[in-house]
């Protein structure tokens, strides 16, 4: 989640807000790699080994630290923090790892650290909806399928010979579906070996 120096929340770009992802401290970055998670255990009087309940994981949760890359004034101030302010998860991206979606939003606190300039950076926490990243959406339109063992067929019943299903009929050489609706009542007294 650090992995760029451009990011997007909510569906705008940190480029638009004149902010970009940095690390004051210097040295490496340093992010969560896996969701901080507790095992659930019970024990019982006379057994020394607990049994073993599930995996319980707490949402995903990071620091960052956002620097202003030009002097801001106090509208600009005001526009980030309407930005970053919201009241359920939104979409996070670096714009480098599109890819890798979390819904987060604030939680705790957030300082402006500044020079007294107009100039400075916003440390933030956010915390996710989930232990888990997410992708994007892809529909994929006119998809071609070339191999024959992706093909099913079944040939149980031409209505060749006049037969038919409670809701497919052949009717003048046309098949028919019956559009009634079926319901519990309409096997009531009957056996499972009796449906087909």
């Amino acid at each position: 989640m650090l992995e760029g120096v451009h990011f997007s929340y909510d569906g705008v770009k940190s480029s638009d807000m004149g902010l970009i992802n940095c690390k004051i401290d210097g040295g490496m970055f340093e992010e969560t790699f896996l969701a901080t998670r507790k095992i659930n255990e019970t024990t019982i009087a006379g057994r020394n080994k607990p049994y073993f309940l599930g995996v319980e994981y707490d949402p995903l949760e990071f620091d960052l630290t956002f620097a202003f890359e030009d002097s801001y004034d106090e509208n600009r101030i005001r526009e980030v923090a309407r930005w970053l302010d919201q009241d359920y998860y939104k979409p996070f991206y670096t714009t480098d790892n599109p890819n890798r979606i979390f819904y987060c939003m604030l939680d705790g606190n957030s300082d402006l650290v500044h020079t007294g300039a107009k100039r400075g950076y916003i440390k933030l926490k956010f915390r996710c909806d989930s232990p888990y990243a997410y992708q994007p959406t892809v529909n994929k339109e006119d998809m071609k399928f070339t191999d024959t063992k992706l093909v099913k067929s079944h040939v149980a019943n031409t209505f060749s010979s006049g037969t038919s299903y409670e809701n497919i009929k052949l009717v003048g050489g046309k098949v028919q579906l019956n559009v009634s609706l079926v319901t519990w009542n309409n096997y009531s007294g009957k056996k499972w070996s009796d449906i087909n």
